[in-house]
């Protein structure tokens, strides 16, 4: 008997043996079968430097009716998974920040998120007899395809530090405002249909349900909260309550309870706890979230899949191409830069885990059968891995289709990326919100000879303010240093910590002019010393200071840590006074 033969009969023996287990037990290995090889399959994912949902995904695919079959209890499955989503749309609710989508821009952000929305929704519509679907379909695929992953997008552009960024920023605008249109557009699916009277009667409920939440915010939520606070335990118990509170008031009204999770989650949005209630939710909703992935996966079709090959093939070009066309051409119709606009509308490319709630709502209504949600779900699969890959080597995409991206230069360009006199300048600062602040007032004196480049449109905007020579952008962007004449420059000062970026800056600074001075970061001591060998002059080590001076404060004892502390305090004030 070959390997295979073996396995199949290792698995059949183990079916077999679940299958008499008492209901109670059943269910405990049920859930240990789903968290045993979703982790497994997730540590491959991590190494692959893969997002963890396909993973999840993958799991219930192989532990399924189509594979091996190990689950039985469904129902229940099916029951985790709500709450999954539940979970997962109050914590996308605790995301909704107005005050972080007018740091974009709110009006701009609020006409590209909606036109973009519209125009998908309208090409499908076009193309619904193409794809062969009816008017209800399209709509619902219209909004499938429409949406990027929050949860994919946030956590990329916050590993690379880049959501202080001005493109960080836009598609965490979009992202939020996108968020809000599927609340409405769940609204309506659940509604029935798109009858006058049914709508209309689904968004009273809808109003009824957020005057509640505003009601409960304004003169209940702080209070209670603020008591519960003195609490760990009691914080998160509220929390809980809060949530299910909503849940149940729109399972009252008849709405979907996806549509209440997320309201109590905006209810908590601008709390002053916000961060502790993430902090203690977020466990909950990630066990939570692995079940619906999961049981997601265990109803894949791949023979439906099949009969969809035509639409699995337009999501895919619709995600990869349409999508991040369309949004391009509507940042720079609104003014934004080339740059700015491409590495914002790659980074949207992907379909959403909205899309995987909206199929599911489709199958549930009977408007979407399990071969298109199947073909969903691995066109979700495929573009929220390909993902990292974009959004990593974004740059390296950028300089290749720059060129095509030059059809659109008649558009003007209205962002304020930077300040500059005429005078030559002898001093080139890369990463001024990092020390920069710090020596602003040492800077200050000599201004007329500086130079600051940062990617954080908070801080160009400071310094165009205070008339100091600024560019907003990436020192990785070749076109950036063509701007700069670095022949005339005397001394070159980066703070950012990123290896790469700091090699890249000494080899093209050296190499027009080697006797400039240069100045790098080393995040690690291993870093900084090749940094020596490359040819830097010197180089700051972040680390290694603030050891030293942790090893003073230990050495002096804690008689001398007050007079540190009440030191430290007031320099902290006078640069933040000088900066702001």
């Amino acid at each position: 008997m070959g390997i295979t033969g073996l396995v199949t009969e290792a698995v059949n023996g183990l079916g077999n043996h679940l299958s008499h287990l008492p209901a109670s037990e059943a269910i405990i290995f049920d859930i240990a079968i789903i968290l045993i090889l979703s982790a497994m399959f997730a540590f491959v994912a991590k190494l692959l430097k893969q997002p963890l949902i396909p993973a999840y995904v993958v799991t219930g695919l192989i532990i399924g009716p189509i594979v091996f079959g190990f689950v039985k209890n469904m129902d229940l499955i099916h029951a985790f998974s709500e709450i999954g989503v539940a979970f997962l749309l109050f914590t996308a609710g605790l995301e909704i920040s107005f005050k972080k989508i007018k740091e974009a821009n709110l009006k701009k952000i609020a006409i590209i998120g909606l036109l973009q929305v519209a125009a998908i929704f309208g090409i499908v519509f076009a193309l619904s007899g193409f794809l062969d679907l009816t008017s209800l379909q399209a709509a619902y695929i219209g909004i499938i395809l429409a949406f990027g992953s929050t949860m994919v997008d946030i956590k990329l552009l916050a590993d690379k530090n880049e959501l202080v960024t001005l493109h960080g920023r836009l598609v965490l605008g979009i992202l939020l405002l996108q968020d809000l249109i599927a609340i409405i557009a769940i609204v309506v699916f659940t509604a029935g249909g798109f009858e006058m009277g049914a709508l209309g009667m689904a968004f009273l409920k809808l109003l009824v349900i957020f005057s509640i939440a505003i009601v409960l915010q304004k003169f209940v939520l702080k209070k209670i909260f603020k008591f519960a606070a003195k609490s760990n335990e009691l914080l998160f118990l509220t929390s809980l309550a809060i949530l299910f509170l909503f849940v149940i008031l729109s399972y009252a009204l008849e709405l979907s309870i996806a549509i209440g999770a997320f309201i109590a989650g905006v209810s908590l949005a601008n709390s002053q706890f916000k961060l502790e209630l993430e902090s203690r939710i977020s466990p909950m909703r990630d066990f939570f979230a692995i079940l619906f992935f999961v049981a997601l996966g265990m109803q894949i079709v791949f023979s439906g899949v099949g009969q969809n090959l035509l639409l699995f093939g337009f999501l895919l070009i619709g995600a990869f191409i349409l999508k991040p066309i369309i949004t391009l051409i509507l940042l720079r119709l609104t003014g934004y830069h080339p740059r700015t606009s491409f590495l914002t509308s790659i980074s949207l490319a992907q379909l959403s885990e909205f899309s995987l709630i909206i199929g599911a709502i489709g199958v549930t209504t009977g408007v979407i059968d399990n071969g298109v949600f199947s073909t969903v779900i691995l066109a979700t699969i495929i573009t929220m891995s390909i993902t990292p890959y974009l959004i990593g080597y974004k740059k390296s995409f950028y300089k290749i289709f720059k060129h095509p991206m030059s059809l659109l230069k008649f558009l003007p360009i209205h962002e304020t990326t930077h300040y500059k006199d005429e005078k030559d300048k002898k001093i080139l600062i890369v990463g001024f919100h990092r020390i920069g602040g710090v020596m602003l007032d040492e800077l200050l004196e000599k201004k007329d000879e500086l130079l600051v480049i940062d990617y954080n449109p908070d801080v160009i905007s400071m310094l165009v303010e205070k008339k100091i020579s600024c560019i907003y952008g990436d020192i990785t962007s070749p076109e950036l240093l063509d701007k700069i004449k670095l022949n005339k420059l005397k001394t070159v000062i980066s703070t950012i910590p990123e290896y790469e970026s700091n090699v890249y800056l000494l080899k093209k600074i050296k190499g027009i002019n080697p006797k400039i001075k240069v100045i790098l970061t080393g995040n690690r001591i291993s870093e900084a010393l090749k940094l020596y060998e490359k040819g830097a002059d010197f180089v700051i080590t972040p680390k290694v200071v603030a050891g030293q001076k942790l090893a003073s404060i230990i050495h002096n004892g804690n008689s001398k840590i007050k007079d540190v502390k009440r030191d430290h305090i007031r320099h902290l004030k006078d640069v933040h006074n000088s900066l702001y």
